[in-house]
């Protein structure tokens, strides 16, 4: 009894002053039946100290009944912030780490789990729910009496063989197994990992981001034993994937809701979790030709375009991100934050969106949720009180790349009238057919918003706000599949209301973190988490001038990710934020002609992509699949992050380093064939190919519905 006191004591003084969620003690009072019958076939399982959830599926999830699987607390983040990258430190003031258990009751609707958990200065009651929606479905919901508390955690059990996918859009890693990423929607930061850009931007701003910084987390998981977990909570959270037999997950805010799916693959725990969430709409049909990203006004633009058309580029769109003006800063050429069109590099702006829809090709701009602090729509807002405030309740300026501007309150109803009818007249009316709907990640964690609600918990929930705004002013136009509007920054349910995301501003550069590498392992990463419509900046988006070294962006890297992004849904370019630095789609005539050639390569998978595209609206699988979406039970897929599906019947294995003219790749189980030689390969080994520059590792699937078509209309490339 001593002892055990004296342990107890030990773990009250550790956890009063460690930062870890779970006292090693759980004090059981459990009923002595050891089998509970639930819903349609459910059973909860007493055996070998570990109550085992599951239906004829198979197992849902284990929680041990010889340690917590619980915890709570309450406590306080510290925040730094700096161009929306977020620096986070949290202080636990008090917290009930000692678990006991004591009923489990079951009917035929659900099992509820209750019982207390203590601590120092802390005592609370919990309950658990776990309700069956069909044997492939169960939500839960965990509910504390004391709710003061703001901290909570669960740990389930796992193997040590479970390797975990999903989380959002994630650039760095594929498998999270031993990893412990967070959750927060947030500027991705500068290299992000790769140097010596990473530890520069940290030096000068703070902003260089880390192997988990991301505009798009989503608190959804899926692992190789075919179940997948989902939260609904919006606070910040932690997925602790380090230790090989368990997994904790913490968020912010008091309590947890969501869902658990087991199935029989991938694909259908995709489904299941979009079907809960949400799914893309279709795109009109102009979208599927290149979307030329060019600005400078009126003249430049029409030459432009008038070059690419001439070498043969099947341009369907015009992005002209400057239609509403720009002005020079110290980060490069920036946009005015006014939302009207300027006339003077754009004189008659209507009438230029009109005589391009004449030729059939749309025209699209640029809005974010941001104001500049000048003009007659920043004073509008300010007057009738429509921006975020700080604690102090002055409008919250906040520091941008280059000059200060001001965010909308997305929480005012009255302000999300105003700026839908902003789009509704200045951008519809004006003329276009879509536009760039940027940030959505920028919101303060200490600011003060008109509805009351913490912005620590809202944070998340404003680019999904963002995105919601947008659709339905498109909606209330009349205007709905006709109008494509891209977001980078996202969260839970995103998908349900953007038309198309884009991956949001990569370096212009090859590298792992943040550059050619890590835009393929957003669009894995993204894809098996519901975004399933998503690009990215052909060439990078961030150029940097540094006495160290520039990054600026070269022929080869263009004509690399150009030739990437045939194979993806949009196929769009941006010519970054230091324009005259960037090997540019127009720089010279033979990338000119080769840009045309890829443009015509992209068009001509249109049918594809169409048939693609429609199966995401339908049953929210990407466009863009990991090898492990279709060949999970291949342990080799569950570390690819390099090579690609196109649908099911086209295999890409893209060059992402400088230099190389052959590629080393993985081909799954199957018979698949080499578009330019023609030469068949089977299926489960390593091969290695020649790449040269406009000869793309293309394979396709023997046998497949589509490879037929694919191969007619791609083998009039070969070289």
């Amino acid at each position: 009894m001593f002892l055990r006191s004296f342990l107890i004591l030990t773990l009250f003084v550790c956890f009063s002053f460690c930062n870890r969620p779970f006292a090693n003690y759980t004090k059981l009072t459990l009923p002595k039946e050891k089998q509970f019958t639930f819903g349609k076939g459910f059973q909860a399982i007493q055996k070998e100290g570990v109550l085992e959830i599951r239906s004829s599926q198979g197992i849902f999830l284990e929680l041990s009944l010889e340690s917590p699987f619980l915890s709570a607390a309450k406590g306080e983040q510290k925040v730094k912030s700096k161009f929306a990258s977020f620096h986070i430190q949290d202080k636990i003031q008090t917290r009930c780490d000692l678990q006991s258990l004591e009923r489990i009751l079951s009917n035929e609707k659900e099992l509820t789990i209750s019982g207390k958990l203590e601590g120092e200065n802390c005592k609370t009651d919990y309950e658990i729910r776990f309700i069956p929606l069909d044997e492939t479905a169960l939500e839960f919901k965990v509910v504390f009496s004391d709710s003061s508390l703001n901290r909570s955690y669960i740990r389930i059990l796992s193997e040590k063989n479970e390797n975990i996918f999903g989380l959002g859009e994630q650039f760095s890693h594929f498998n999270f197994k031993g990893k412990t990423p967070f959750l927060l929607t947030e500027e991705q930061g500068l290299g992000r990992g790769d140097q010596p850009i990473t530890a520069g931007a940290n030096l000068m701003a703070g902003a260089g981001g880390n192997e988990y910084s991301t505009y798009t987390p989503i608190p959804f998981f899926l692992t190789s034993k075919n179940r997948s977990f989902y939260f609904e909570n919006s606070s910040y959270s932690i997925f602790d994937f380090s230790k090989p037999e368990e997994i904790t997950i913490e968020f912010r805010e008091n309590g947890l809701k969501g869902s658990i799916w087991k199935n029989s693959s991938p694909s259908q725990l995709v489904q299941k979790f979009t079907q809960k969430t949400g799914r893309a709409q279709i795109l009109p049909d102009w979208a599927y030709g290149t979307w030329l990203g060019v600005q400078g006004g009126k003249d430049v633009v029409l030459k432009r375009i008038e070059e690419a058309k001439k070498a043969g580029n099947p341009i369907t769109a015009l992005w002209i991100q400057d239609w509403v003006g720009r002005r020079k800063t110290s980060f490069g050429s920036q946009l005015w934050w006014r939302w009207i069109a300027d006339e003077k590099s754009y004189p008659e702006f209507r009438k230029f969106c009109s005589d391009l829809n004449s030729q059939g090709i749309s025209v699209l701009g640029y809005l974010n949720p941001f104001l500049a602090n000048e003009g007659p729509l920043f004073e509008e807002a300010v007057k009738k009180n429509f921006l975020v405030k700080d604690k102090n309740g002055k409008d919250y300026e906040i520091a941008t790349a280059g000059f200060p501007a001001y965010l909308l309150d997305l929480t005012n109803p009255e302000a999300v009238k105003w700026i839908q009818g902003i789009i509704q007249k200045n951008l519809i009316g004006a003329g276009l057919s879509g536009w760039m709907a940027d940030f959505g990640e920028w919101l303060p964690l200490d600011a003060v918003l008109h509805s009351g609600v913490s912005a620590e918990s809202y944070h998340n929930v404003y680019p999904v706000e963002w995105a919601r705004i947008n659709r339905e002013a498109i909606r209330q136009a009349g205007q709905e599949g006709k109008i494509v509007f891209f977001t980078r920054a996202g969260y839970s349910e995103s998908m349900k209301h953007s038309t198309l995301f884009w991956e949001g501003d990569q370096m212009v550069s090859w590298g792992e973190h943040d550059g050619l590498t890590s835009a393929l392992t957003g669009l894995l990463s993204g894809g098996l988490s519901g975004i399933s419509l998503n690009h990215s900046d052909i060439g990078g988006y961030t150029t940097i001038n540094n006495p160290i070294r520039d990054y600026h962006r070269s022929k080869e890297l263009f004509l690399r990710w150009a030739e990437l992004n045939v194979f993806s849904p949009v196929f769009r370019t941006h010519e970054g934020n230091r324009p005259e630095k960037n090997h540019q789609a127009y720089s010279d005539e033979e990338t000119i002609r080769e840009f045309a050639r890829y443009g015509k390569m992209h068009f001509v998978l249109k049918e594809y992509l169409q048939a693609l595209v429609k199966e995401a609206s339908l049953t929210g699988l990407p466009v863009v699949r990991p090898l492990y979406l279709h060949y999970s039970n291949d342990p080799r897929t569950h570390e690819i992050k390099t090579e690609f599906l196109l649908g099911e019947d086209l295999l890409v294995i893209p060059v992402l380093q400088k230099g190389e003219s052959s590629v080393k790749g993985y081909l799954p189980e199957g018979e698949w064939e080499h578009l330019w030689t023609g030469k068949n390969y089977t299926g489960k080994q390593e091969i290695e190919v020649e790449s040269p520059l406009g000869s793309p590792a293309v394979f396709l699937r023997k046998n497949g519905p589509w490879s037929p078509k694919l191969k007619n209309v791609l083998l009039p490339f070969k070289r």
